[in-house]
């Protein structure tokens, strides 16, 4: 099994080498006996101007990397980095992300115990523990839900399913190759989705759940207002970044993928979460113009009882906390945006989860 670890970067030196150094250590041999897959890491550098090429350059012939004249984009560095890349499975490792040492070789343990050691799998994804700005460890891991399996129904009902970002996911190169080059002028951002969501129509989904990853969390502002990620700042930008991965990554999947999936689809449980918040704290930038009180409370009705794997509690709790949003005065609403992102409340959710979730 060889690996392509793909490193997409631009200003993140201060993250940079801790990143090239989690990805460098899949080399490395463990105490476990786990097999040791063959690693190739490459670097690709968008323009950065913070000192990004000299922490690149000291790693010297133990990767491969091209650092980009100009700024041009997430897509055009994900471009190049498939390009050099020679792997079998390919792993997009986010620039201030890291990886838990064994982190693959824990992969393909699974994979090698998987029926026909999983010939039939196109994705293996695995949990990711969250750190804030400094590296240190923060009370969550994500996703909250991962479906795995055959997943396709789920994107044709919902558009989307329950994954991790990109660095907690390894693709088999020839479930996503079709679909590269992408179209720089399309994804100079968020161009980690073809791939998250078109990988699954050539394979199933081999999820671990088992954090084998970090992800960082770098603005505090963005945590205090509800937003537990780096892309968007505020909650309408957030669904709006969301839909434009939707609809472009199935014009792909139409284009490429021979199967054309069209809506209108139902939000899913973790949409709905951002649709609400919009809807509440945001409602002159709200993008849905028709969304009320009672048209929302029905839409997340229907999708925790479509969605697969949440619990009757995790229902009741996720219902109890729209309702109160609805009726709250804003200043209070704003401040249960963030408790709904708390690690605290997420665990004891978690221990009332029974082996198997109700469908």
């Amino acid at each position: 099994m060889r690996v392509s670890i793909l490193i997409s970067s631009h200003n993140y030196a201060r993250f940079l080498g801790e990143a090239i150094d989690s990805a460098l250590a899949q080399r490395d041999g463990g105490p476990d006996g786990l097999p040791v897959p063959e690693v190739e890491v490459i670097v690709c550098d968008d323009a950065s101007s913070d000192g990004s090429d000299a922490v690149i350059r000291r790693y010297g012939t133990r990767i491969r990397h091209w650092i980009s004249p100009d700024n041009r984009g997430q897509a055009s560095m994900m471009n190049a980095a498939m390009a050099l890349s020679t792997g079998d499975w390919v792993l997009f490792l986010d620039a201030d992300d890291r990886l838990e040492p064994q982190a693959l070789a824990h992969c393909l343990e699974r994979l090698c115990a998987e029926p026909d050691g999983g010939r039939d799998v196109a994705k293996i994804q695995f949990l990711l523990r969250c750190i804030d700005r400094e590296g240190r460890c923060m009370s969550r891991t994500i996703p909250y839900l991962m479906h795995d399996g055959d997943v396709r129904p789920l994107i044709r009902r919902f558009g989307s399913y329950g994954g991790p970002p990109s660095s907690g996911n390894l693709y088999r190169r020839s479930a996503i190759a079709r679909y590269f080059p992408l179209v720089e002028a399309d994804w100079r951002r968020a161009a980690d989705t073809p791939p998250f969501i078109l990988a699954p129509f050539h394979g199933r989904v081999l999820g671990i759940d088992e954090a084998l990853g970090a992800y960082r969390i770098h603005s505090g502002a963005n945590r205090a207002r509800g937003c537990f990620g780096n892309i968007a700042a505020r909650h309408a930008d957030t669904l709006r970044v969301d839909l434009h991965r939707r609809e472009a990554s199935l014009a792909l999947l139409a284009r490429h993928g021979g199967e054309r999936i069209e809506g209108p689809f139902l939000p899913a449980p973790w949409n709905l979460r951002t649709r609400v918040l919009s809807w509440r704290t945001e409602p002159q930038r709200h993008p849905y113009r028709h969304d009320d009180a009672l048209r929302l409370l029905r839409l997340q009705a229907r999708s925790l009882r479509e969605c697969p794997g949440y619990t009757r509690p995790e229902r009741y709790a996720s219902q109890l906390w729209l309702m109160a949003m609805l009726v709250a005065p804003t200043s209070l609403a704003n401040r249960m945006a963030v408790t709904n992102t708390s690690g605290r409340l997420r665990r004891w959710l978690r221990r009332l989860r029974p082996d198997t979730a109700v469908a």
